[in-house]
C-alpha cells in the first residue's frame, strides 16, 4: 500500500511538471518554431498500458495549435511524445489542410488518402498541384544511441558534428534525446548541398521521396565514416521517405526528461564526462527546479524556478 501511494505521488508530481512545462507560452512558441513547415506527429501513451495512439500529418500554426492537440490527447492523464518530420514542405501549396483531432465529415482518415496523393507527382497532378512546389527540402539527421552509457553516444555525435562544422562547413546542432542518445540536425540548405539533391530533378520519378530518403540515409553513413565514426549499428530511419525525430523542447514520455538542444556551454560541460546516466546528463543541462535568490533583499528567501527561462536567447542556430 505504501509503495503504491509513493508511485501515485511520483506520477502526480511528474504530471504537474509536464503540465507546467507545456502550458508555458515560451515553451509553446519554442515548439512551434521547430514545427514550422514540417509534419508534426503525436504519440499518446495511456496510463492503462493500452496500445499507444499515433496521430500523424498534423499542422501546427502556433501556440494555440499545440495547446489544442495536448488537450485533445488528455496530456494531464497520459504520457505524450511529440515528433517532427525531417521533410520540409509548404503547407500553403496544398489544397487541403489537415482536419482537427475530432471532426465530423472530412476527418483524419480521409486526409490520409489526400496526403498519400501529395507524396507522389502523379497524385499531385491529379489534384491540379505541382509536386516540387510542395516538397522543398529535407534535413540530414544523425541518431546515436547507447543504452549502457549515453555518453558514448554523445562523444560519437560530437565527433560527427565537429566534422560537419569544421570540415564540411555545414550548419548543425546537437540535441539530447531525453533518453539514451543524441541527435545531430543538419540545416535543410546544407543537407541539400551535401547530398547534391535538387528536388526538382526528381519530379519525373514515380516515388521521388523514397529515392531521396535513400540518398540521405546513405549520406549520413558516408559522413560518419569520413569523421571516423562507425554508423553501422545506428538508426538511419529518420532520413527515410517520411522520417521523423523527437521534437526539440518536447518531453520524453518514458524518462520525463526534456529533448534539449545543446548550447556551446552544454557541449563543453558534457565533453568533460566519459560516463553518465540519463538523469545525470539532464541535471547537467538543466535542473527541473532551479534555486534562485529572491530579488527582495529583506526576504532572503530561496525560490525555485523552472528551466523555461533557459529556452530563450540561448545562442542557438535558427533556420527558416
Amino acid at each position: 500500500m505504501v509503495l503504491l501511494f509513493k508511485d501515485n505521488v511520483k506520477r502526480v508530481m511528474g504530471n504537474m511538471k509536464v503540465m507546467r512545462w507545456y502550458s508555458n507560452l515560451t515553451i509553446q512558441k519554442a515548439l512551434a518554431e521547430q514545427m514550422e513547415n514540417r509534419e508534426v506527429i503525436w504519440a499518446q501513451f495511456p496510463r492503462s498500458k493500452d496500445k499507444a495512439f499515433w496521430a500523424r500529418r498534423t499542422h501546427i500554426t502556433g501556440a494555440n495549435s499545440i495547446e489544442y492537440w495536448l488537450n485533445s490527447l488528455d496530456y494531464e492523464y497520459n504520457s505524450i511524445g511529440i515528433f517532427i518530420g525531417t521533410n520540409i514542405f509548404d503547407w500553403d501549396a496544398m489544397d487541403v489542410t489537415p482536419p482537427p483531432f475530432r471532426t465530423k465529415g472530412f476527418g483524419r482518415k480521409q486526409f490520409t488518402n489526400v496526403w498519400n496523393q501529395y507524396l507522389l507527382p502523379k497524385g499531385c497532378e491529379e489534384r491540379g498541384l505541382v509536386w516540387e512546389k510542395i516538397w522543398l527540402g529535407k534535413s540530414l539527421l544523425f541518431d546515436f544511441d547507447n543504452v549502457e552509457n549515453p555518453m558514448v553516444a554523445f562523444h560519437r555525435a560530437d565527433k560527427v558534428a565537429r566534422y560537419l562544422t569544421k570540415v564540411l562547413k555545414a550548419s548543425c546542432y546537437m540535441v539530447f534525446s531525453g533518453s539514451k542518445g543524441f541527435h545531430v540536425h543538419v540545416s535543410p540548405e546544407d543537407s541539400l548541398r551535401l547530398t547534391g539533391v535538387n528536388f526538382e530533378d526528381f519530379k519525373e520519378m514515380k516515388d521521388p521521396l523514397k529515392k531521396i530518403g535513400k540518398i540521405y540515409a546513405n549520406k549520413v553513413v558516408e559522413i560518419a565514416d569520413a569523421a571516423q565514426v562507425s554508423y553501422a549499428d545506428e538508426d538511419r530511419s529518420s532520413n527515410f521517405r517520411q522520417g521523423i525525430v523527437r521534437c526539440p523542447y518536447s518531453i520524453h514520455p518514458k524518462t520525463g526528461q526534456i529533448v534539449w538542444p545543446l548550447s556551446s556551454k552544454n557541449l563543453n560541460d558534457l565533453r568533460e564526462l566519459k560516463e553518465a546516466s540519463v538523469e545525470e546528463i539532464a541535471d547537467i543541462l538543466h535542473d527541473w527546479d532551479i534555486p534562485c535568490q529572491s530579488h527582495i533583499p529583506d526576504e532572503g528567501k530561496i525560490t525555485h524556478i523552472t528551466p523555461e527561462y533557459r529556452v530563450t536567447d540561448r545562442g542557438l542556430i535558427k533556420w527558416n
